[in-house]
C-alpha cells in the first residue's frame, strides 16, 4: 500500500514537472533588477505562459548576444542600442495593431512624447516607436548629500571637480564623457570634433583624482545614510529610490545639459510574437505600469500613471525634480555612433588605467582607506577575541 502511494505521488510530481516544462516559455532579456518579479508571476498565472528571465549589464553585451544567435522573445535595450539593432536588421518592427492596452498617440506621458518627437524629427531622425514599445525613461544628474554640499557649490558639472567633497563618477564611458563634453562646451555629445573630444579628455583627467571613486551598483549601498559620497553621478530612477531611503539626499541636473534616455521592448528576429505581445500588453496596463514604476523608481511611459504618481500623495510627489524628466534645450539623447562609442570606451579605460583605477573603479586612495579600515577592524576583532577568551578562562 505504501509503495503504491509513493509511486502514485511520484507519478503526479513527474506529470506536473513535465507539464511545467511543456508550457510555452517567454525568454525575457532584461537589465538586472529592472522589473517587479511579482508582475512576472502575475503574468504567468494570468496567461498560462512561463517566463525565463536572462539578465545583461550593458547594451553592448545585449547586442553581442543577439548577434551571436542567442534567441530571445523580448529584449529591453536603450535608445541608441535599439537604433543599432534596427539598422543592422536584428529586430522586427513593432506591430502596434497587436498592442491593445497602450496607444502611443494618446497614452504617452507628455515629457516622453516630446523626447521621442525630437529624436524622430532631429538630425538623422529615428522613430523609436517604429521598433519598440516604451518601458522606462529618465536622465542623468548629480545625487548629492544636502547636509554636506552647499547649494552655491552646485555650479554645473564642474561641481564634480570640487576637492572639498568626496565624489563618485559612474563607471560607464558614455556617462563619463557626457558631463565632460557638456561642461567643456561641445556642440553635441553625439558627434564631437577632435578638439571637443580632447577638451573632454582633459577635463576628465583633472576631475578624476586619488580621492575620486568610479562606481556602478555600489551606489545603492554608498548613498544610504550615512552617505559615503557627497556627490555621485546617478540615473534619475536610482536617485528616486535612494532619496526615498535617505532624506538627506537630493538630485541636481546641471543647466549645461544632460543625457536623456528611453528604454523599450523590442522583438529580435525569430521571437515568439504571441508570447511577446501578450507580455507587452500585460506590462503596459495601468495597474502593471503603476506597480512597476513604484518598484523600479523610473519614469513610466503611461500618461495617466505618470500624472497620478506625481499628484499630491502620489508615490513620487516628493521627487518631481528627478521623476518628471523633461528635455531642456541643452539635453540630448545618445544616438547610434559605433566609431564614437569605440573611441569613448578605449579612452575611458586609458584614463582609468593612467589614474591607477582597477577594474572596479577603485583608486589608490580608496585602497589605502580600505586597508586602514581592515586593519582597524581586524585589530578590534582580535582584541575582542582576546578579551572574551580571558573572560571565558
Amino acid at each position: 500500500m505504501k509503495k503504491s502511494l509513493l509511486l502514485g505521488l511520484l507519478l503526479v510530481v513527474t506529470v506536473l514537472l513535465v507539464s511545467c516544462e511543456s508550457l510555452p516559455t517567454l525568454r525575457l532579456y532584461n537589465w538586472g533588477e529592472y522589473i517587479d518579479d511579482d508582475l512576472v508571476v502575475q503574468f504567468e498565472e494570468a496567461s498560462g505562459y512561463k517566463v525565463k528571465q536572462i539578465a545583461f549589464d550593458s547594451n553592448e553585451v545585449a547586442i553581442t548576444q543577439i548577434k551571436a544567435g542567442n534567441q530571445y522573445d523580448l529584449v529591453i535595450p536603450s535608445d541608441y542600442a535599439i537604433e543599432q539593432l534596427a539598422v543592422e536588421s536584428l529586430i522586427m518592427p513593432m506591430d502596434w495593431s497587436k498592442i491593445t492596452t497602450f496607444d502611443p498617440d494618446s497614452d504617452l506621458a507628455d515629457g516622453l512624447a516630446s523626447i521621442l518627437d525630437q529624436v524622430k524629427n532631429g538630425t538623422n531622425g529615428f522613430d523609436l516607436l517604429e521598433y519598440s514599445a516604451p518601458y522606462f525613461w529618465g536622465n542623468v544628474g548629480i545625487l548629492y548629500n544636502s547636509e554636506t554640499v552647499a547649494p552655491a557649490d552646485l555650479d554645473g558639472w564642474n561641481a564634480l571637480t570640487n576637492t572639498d567633497y568626496k565624489v563618485a563618477f559612474y563607471n560607464s564611458s558614455r556617462d563619463a564623457f557626457m558631463p565632460a563634453l557638456k561642461v567643456t562646451g561641445a556642440a553635441t555629445i553625439n558627434d564631437p570634433t577632435d578638439a571637443e573630444f580632447n577638451a573632454a579628455i582633459a577635463w576628465l583627467n583633472d576631475a578624476l583624482t586619488q580621492e575620486t571613486d568610479v562606481i556602478t551598483d555600489e551606489i545603492f549601498d554608498a548613498m544610504l545614510a550615512p552617505s559615503r559620497y557627497d556627490m555621485a553621478i546617478s540615473y534619475s530612477g536610482d536617485a528616486n529610490f535612494l532619496m526615498s531611503e535617505n532624506d538627506a539626499l537630493d538630485f541636481y541636473v546641471p543647466e549645461e545639459g544632460t543625457n536623456i534616455w528611453v528604454d523599450g521592448f523590442v522583438l529580435p528576429n525569430g521571437a515568439n510574437e504571441t508570447l511577446a505581445y501578450a507580455f507587452i500588453n500585460f506590462m503596459l496596463t495601468y495597474d502593471s505600469t503603476l506597480q512597476n514604476t513604484e518598484f523600479v523608481g523610473y519614469s513610466t511611459p503611461r500618461k495617466d500613471v505618470f500624472e497620478d504618481v506625481l499628484a499630491v500623495d502620489g508615490s513620487f510627489a516628493d521627487y518631481s525634480a528627478s521623476y518628471d524628466v523633461r528635455m531642456s534645450v541643452n539635453d540630448e539623447v545618445y544616438r547610434y555612433n559605433l566609431d564614437l562609442k569605440t573611441q569613448m570606451d578605449t579612452t575611458w579605460q586609458e584614463i582609468l588605467a593612467s589614474k591607477g583605477y582597477d577594474g572596479d573603479g577603485l583608486g589608490t586612495g580608496t585602497y589605502i582607506a580600505i586597508i586602514i579600515v581592515a586593519v582597524l577592524v581586524l585589530s578590534s576583532t582580535t582584541i575582542a577575541i582576546i578579551k572574551k577568551r580571558k573572560m571565558d578562562r
